[in-house]
């Protein structure tokens, strides 16, 4: 099959649509297909703000061999990464795609670049297949939110088939008028980097990153909705029972002046360590070095360093919110409310006294992930790409 991406969250942007879709890309190339990308058209400052992991922006016409399509685009102002853009979907694409000849145009957002992967779908005659990566609706003030749900259900609307990493949120489209076919698919995860590291390589990881006791990590965006500032107020808590205890807190966003405020209003500042981005083997070892897992985002409908956290036989305690509960099974982690950081102080606390069901809970964690290889995932979507071909026939 010849499989074209459309996606308004493309490299350089680190995002974890754009990670999802190029994992899948390279798996669907490796079993015999032909794929490429549309996406925006980034500025400079985005290429070399993350020249370290993505090349330069003349080399990015193609992604590991697959090619891209770039669409002129402006920067969105109230981006959480701070790199999203608005692509005009002017058909600019059409040229490419002429020679192309694709099967299967795959859409996974609403604007934009879904506008063009809308309006390719019906030029060529082939199916338009749809994925909502996210509620979109967690990052808009209060009162353009139902708007923006209604807008996702008519968007998908329009395609021949929709997936969301979780159940729930074909659903939520339902309630404001999806009609069209859906079922969950999970994002892929790469395992091969994150692996169960022994006990004396946890060892060696502790003493290289100085770190004296349990180590509690968080990976991800530090944005508003992802609720960060409850793992800061539940460490806090822990802190009393742990006092050589450590957060780690990768990656950067709007708000981690806040965060730094907050650890150290709570005093607990010294003990924690914010560390940026970091490169892919870097952290790896992260994951190794730590003990357990703490996420209370309320706006993730998979988590891909959730994911991760369970490769590296990791138990988590998250909260229960959007997709969460159908990626924290209770044999692999806690679930606590949204917002209840004394909730998750406890459940850290639990886990850290008792090293027997840390360590089952670590390797229920590490086999359940294993459900969602790229091989997997791959096999999903071309079960649902050829009953698409099929149906347009």
């Amino acid at each position: 099959m010849r499989i074209a991406f459309f996606s308004d969250n493309l490299y350089p942007e680190l995002s974890g649509i754009a990670d999802t879709i190029v994992i899948t890309g390279r798996e669907l190339t490796k079993r015999g297909h032909t794929v490429c990308y549309v996406g925006p058209r980034y500025s400079k400052p985005d290429y070399d703000k993350n020249k370290q992991r993505f090349p330069s922006a003349e080399e990015q016409e193609n992604i590991d061999g697959m090619p891209v399509v770039r669409l002129r685009s402006v920067r969105l102002p109230l981006s959480p990464t701070g790199q999203s853009r608005f692509a005009f979907p002017t058909g600019a694409s059409f040229a490419f795609l002429k020679e192309f000849k694709p099967d299967i145009i795959h859409t996974q957002s609403a604007y934009g670049v879904g506008f063009e992967a809308k309006r390719a779908a019906k030029k060529f005659g082939v199916p338009l297949i749809g994925t909502n990566h996210t509620a979109i609706e967690d990052f808009f003030p209060f009162g353009t939110r139902a708007f923006m749900r209604y807008w996702d259900a008519h968007y998908y609307n329009h395609c021949d088939f929709v997936t969301a990493p979780y159940q729930a949120l074909i659903e939520r489209m339902r309630e404001v008028g999806f009609k069209k076919p859906g079922t969950a698919v999970a994002n892929p995860v790469e395992l091969a980097t994150f692996m169960p590291p022994s006990a004396e390589e946890k060892a060696l990881l502790k003493q290289e990153f100085k770190l004296d006791g349990p180590v509690v990590l968080y990976v991800g965006r530090l944005g508003i909705e992802k609720c960060v500032d409850v793992v800061v107020r539940g460490f806090a808590e822990l802190k009393k029972k742990f006092p050589t205890a450590t957060l780690i807190a990768t990656g950067h966003g709007a708000a981690e002046p806040y965060l730094r405020e907050l650890a150290d209003g709570l005093g607990v500042a010294n003990s924690m360590r914010f560390v940026g981005f970091l490169e892919r083997d870097v952290l790896a070892k992260t994951y190794k070095a730590a003990d357990v897992f703490a996420f209370m985002s309320t706006s993730d409908s998979q988590s891909i360093s959730l994911m991760q956290a369970y490769a590296t036989g990791m138990p988590a305690v998250c909260a229960r919110a959007r997709g969460l509960p159908d990626y924290t099974p209770p044999e692999a982690g806690f679930l606590v409310e949204p917002g209840d950081h004394m909730a998750l102080a406890d459940k850290l606390t639990k886990l850290l006294r008792e090293d027997t069901l840390r360590h089952d809970m670590g390797t229920a964690a590490q086999a359940f992930v294993q459900r969602f290889t790229p091989e997997k995932i791959a096999q999903k979507w071309e079960e649902i790409y050829r009953s698409a071909i099929e149906n347009k026939k």
